[in-house]
């Protein structure tokens, strides 16, 4: 118990995470909450030429971010993954940078699920890939029932090893 205990600090509350540099693309992962107000600091600042955000759809088939109708000054491409699972995302995330021609990705999720979230991305992208993390206020609650979750889907992650 003590070492899954100490495992998780390290994977969900203080793992380790990349800075932004200048990428072809921004992803943030869905659904897109409020790392959206980061992940528009991050474009401003010119850490990427695109934004691209996994986005749910409503019932009559339209992207339900709002950046997704927003006028920037830099493009944004929304999508939906099927599934929408971070493993869809991620393939998601290939198949739109063979088709842009893209090399180089930050993607950007909360802190807890940085650490997964890294290892099913690397399975499929194959570009220069930077994690950044987005420090969402928790509860304490919120914080038991991530550390629960996140705890299971890495073992889902270690039965189900491809992209």
């Amino acid at each position: 118990m003590v070492i899954w205990i100490m495992a998780g600090l390290w994977l969900f509350v203080v793992p380790p995470a990349d800075h932004a540099r200048r990428a072809d693309v921004l992803l943030v992962l869905g659904p897109p909450d409020d790392r959206m107000d980061y992940a528009e600091q991050l474009m401003q600042h010119g850490d990427a030429g695109t934004l691209a955000v996994s986005s749910p759809v409503d019932n009559a088939g339209q992207f339900t971010a709002p950046i997704c109708k927003a006028a920037t000054a830099y493009p944004v491409i929304c999508f939906h993954p099927e599934p929408f699972t971070t493993q869809g995302e991620a393939r998601s995330l290939q198949a739109l940078a063979q088709q842009h021609s893209w090399h180089s990705a930050n993607v950007l999720t909360a802190q807890f699920h940085i650490t997964r979230a890294r290892v099913i991305v690397a399975r499929c992208y194959t570009g220069d890939l930077r994690m950044l993390d987005y420090s969402p206020q928790l509860s304490l609650g919120a914080w038991a029932y991530q550390y629960a979750y996140q705890s299971a889907a890495f073992l889902k992650v270690a039965v189900h090893p491809g992209c």
